[in-house]
């Protein structure tokens, strides 16, 4: 057993999904591209629709716990992923669930949305100019949930706290024992970059791993500087929690803050051109905010001739696919721009 093994057996955690998650290669798009490529699945962790969000909700729940919580309570965009991820471990470990979101265009009672309300969360919808403005309404519920004679326990956006980052340490300690001889030949890890979390944790266990790859950072929602500040915030809280050596070097990374579109879950063209290659290819679902827009940075990385042919590239699917539905005008129209919808076949 590994330092960063050991370690990481310190802390609780609870088991909300089925691991480990399949480390597919994709053979037909990898030939299309020229490359070795590989699909970490964790849109397959098997708590209600899967997603990243179960590895991480594993060790803060256990915190919550371990804290006298009854109630959960988290914040985030309409069709948010995380929502629905921790109404259904709250149900699933006997805990109640409040979510607040901040109202946007993508309202409808349909894919994250819809799934929050069947497992019965509470929930409060809020106007704010931004979700990432939220951390004050979610402090006036918790504090209304204590005086009503509940224990909250405040999850922050995303779900990224320095105890959950740990679950993407133990995810990508099962990526690289799923690339058995292979681990040292990586040309590159890209994963979507939100909070940092997944991002910071990917990146400080291959480098304690001895796999020297770039780790690439798509931005879903950042600017590179804000990407970049919330890396220090939690490289030094996992080496705090894992008795790392906080000045190590770090070794090649990159945050690109160029495929976000808009604001945070602006379908791109590029994000949906992404998605329909993928699941032409491979039969594989991305979804519009994620998935999709760390898979459209990688095909442009590729068409400007950063991966020569025969690179071994792992991405990480982090999930979100039902959020697809809720874009569905959205995709339609772009699905009919692309010649897509509305084909006619000559009949025999």
């Amino acid at each position: 057993m590994n330092h960063l093994q050991a370690t990481l057996e310190q802390y609780p955690r609870e088991n909300l999904t089925r691991t480990p998650t399949p480390l597919d290669m994709l053979p037909k798009l990898g030939d299309q591209l020229g490359l070795n490529l590989y699909l970490k699945r964790d849109d397959l962790t098997d708590l209600t629709l899967g997603g990243d969000k179960p590895r991480k909700l594993e060790y803060e729940i256990a915190q919550a716990r371990l804290a006298g919580a009854d109630t959960l309570v988290t914040c985030g965009s309409m069709q948010s992923n995380h929502a629905r991820l921790t109404t259904a471990a709250a149900r699933k470990v006997g805990m109640e669930c409040v979510v607040v979101l901040s109202r946007d265009q993508w309202a409808k009672i349909q894919g994250n949305l819809l799934s929050v309300y069947l497992m019965g969360a509470q929930v409060e919808i809020v106007d704010v100019a931004d979700h990432w403005d939220l951390e004050e309404s979610v402090l006036t519920v918790c504090k209304q949930l204590r005086a009503a004679g509940k224990r909250p326990h405040y999850i922050p956006i995303s779900g990224t706290t320095p105890h959950s980052c740990l679950g993407y340490i133990r995810g990508t300690l099962e990526t690289l024992s799923q690339l058995p001889q292979r681990g040292q030949e990586l040309d590159a890890f890209y994963v979507p970059c939100g909070t940092g979390g997944i991002f910071t944790a990917t990146l400080l266990t291959l480098r304690e791993m001895g796999v020297n790859c770039p780790v690439i950072g798509i931005s879903v929602n950042r600017d590179e500087a804000t990407c970049r500040d919330n890396l220090e915030t939690w490289w030094g809280a996992l080496c705090n929690l894992l008795d790392c050596d906080l000045s190590r070097d770090r070794g090649e990374y990159e945050i690109h803050a160029n495929f976000i579109g808009r604001e945070y879950g602006d379908p791109t063209e590029a994000c949906l051109d992404a998605i329909i290659k993928l699941g032409s290819a491979e039969g594989i679902l991305l979804d519009p905010v994620y998935s999709g827009k760390v898979m459209s940075g990688l095909l442009a990385h590729h068409a400007a001739g950063r991966w020569p042919a025969g690179s071994t590239i792992v991405m990480l699917h982090s999930g979100g696919v039902p959020a697809l539905f809720a874009y569905h005008d959205v995709i339609e129209a772009h699905l009919k721009k692309r010649g897509i919808v509305n084909q006619t076949f000559p009949l025999e």
